[in-house]
């Protein structure tokens, strides 16, 4: 009977050993495993990624099923029913497509469940996840652009669309979260805060867009992106943009010499306005403007001036003071979509400013200049936007015609010249 016993006992013992050492063993390979534990489905795809915890040797693939409500061929389609992770690749991705037509008035669910893991690896504890396809009465939220800058102040839209892609007006004030996303290298409190504490996007009744306010702190090397990200909420789904990330800039800085590159604008006035350019103001190779002083605040402005822009500008050295931060409407990059683009810029007075833009004509008293920092193809740009003048050599035609009912105090807000300046090294 002993001899029995222990017989019993050792292959017990050997059975747990080799258990042990298996459950050992896939404990050190590699897992596989779901991104997310659910998606949303609208109107459009969504990629569902898998993450390895190592470099595949070699491509390899592992296969999925598809459990629910939603039906494949009917409500969606699948680009792959397998992940195709490449040799020395850890990620790697399937897409689903909705199919318009099957839209209805209920969600649907879907299940992905990941089959078995390729030798070498093992499945992770993410090894399924949740797919919502949305009803015909879902909403997409989405930031209308990827990326964006930081000045004193700066607004970032967020747009509603209905799953057929129109405009979704809300019915009362909505407040769509937002997240400072963990990849952000910017600190809330150190180089940025939300305005007024508002960490939301506010959408006014029977209004498909609203915005979220930041406030610029602090520039600090390297601690300069911050990447906003909206919050889920039920029966809404991510468009193109969930995420939106700003480099934060700051005040424009205007210090330093810059050389005249170009009127920027020239093509919108001759195409768009069907204006005559040939009296148009112009700069030459030798043309700078510099500006110097240790804050935004105020500019020791410095003229170079031999073109036509000295007759604006002047040719006298004087200071010029910061007036404060203002949207203004930049038509000529969207003419296409019949809107003008928002952009921030920096307003400055300037004294003796000749607002008759002309070489014959004077009236001079204080302007206000608009300035703000760009790149464009890699370098470094100060636009210039002079919209407080009163056209006397160029645009007379147009001006007697129909801007001067237009204009405001006689300013030219919405037809200005905008120049751009290279900054001289």
């Amino acid at each position: 009977m002993k001899k029995l016993f222990y017989s019993l006992f050792a292959l017990f013992a050997v059975m747990f050993t080799a258990c042990s050492s298996d459950d050992d063993n896939k404990s050190e390979m590699p897992q596989l495993s779901l991104e997310k534990s659910n998606y949303i489905l609208a109107s459009g795809t969504v990629d569902i990624k898998l993450i390895a915890d190592a470099p595949a040797a070699s491509d390899m693939s592992i296969p999925v099923t598809f459990f629910g409500r939603a039906t494949e061929g009917t409500d969606f389609t699948t680009s792959a029913k397998e992940f195709i992770l490449k040799a020395g690749e850890t990620e790697a991705i399937i897409t689903l497509t909705r199919i318009a037509d099957s839209v209805g008035d209920d969600n649907l669910s879907l299940t992905v469940n990941l089959g078995k893991a390729p030798s070498g690896y093992t499945i992770g504890l993410m090894n399924y996840t949740t797919v919502t396809l949305l009803s015909k009465n879902g909403v997409i939220m989405s930031f209308a652009n990827t990326s964006d800058i930081l000045t004193l102040q700066s607004n970032y839209k967020v747009t509603l669309t209905n799953m057929s892609g129109s405009g979704y007006k809300v019915t009362e004030i909505t407040h769509l979260n937002v997240e400072v996303d963990p990849s952000s290298t910017a600190v809330e409190g150190i180089h940025f805060e939300f305005t007024d504490g508002k960490r939301y996007v506010t959408i006014a009744k029977k209004k498909s867009n609203g915005t979220v306010s930041i406030n610029f702190l602090k520039k600090e090397s390297g601690k300069d992106k911050l990447v906003l990200r909206l919050s889920k909420r039920a029966g809404y789904a991510y468009g193109n943009n969930e995420t939106i990330t700003i480099t934060l800039q700051g005040a424009c800085n205007l210090d330093g010499a810059w050389a005249f590159k170009k009127i920027s604008n020239l093509n919108y006035w001759k195409e768009n306005m069907a204006a005559d350019i040939s009296t148009f103001p112009t700069g030459t190779s030798t043309d700078k403007i510099t500006f110097k002083g240790n804050s935004y605040t105020e500019y020791t402005f410095i003229p170079s001036l031999n073109g036509s822009l000295k007759n604006y500008f002047g040719t006298s050295e004087r200071k010029v003071t910061f007036e404060n931060e203002v949207t203004k409407e930049l038509w000529e990059e969207s003419v296409a979509q019949r809107q003008s683009v928002p952009i921030n810029v920096s307003v400055y007075t300037f004294p003796d400013i000749n607002i008759k833009f002309s070489a014959t004509a004077s009236e001079v008293r204080p302007a206000i200049v608009s300035f703000r920092n760009i790149t464009v193809e890699g370098e470094e740009i100060l636009e210039c936007t002079i919209d407080d003048f009163i056209p006397t050599d160029f645009l007379t035609d147009e001006w007697e015609g129909w801007m001067k009912d237009m204009a405001e105090d006689p300013a030219m807000l919405s037809n200005p010249i905008r120049i751009h300046f290279t900054r001289v090294k």
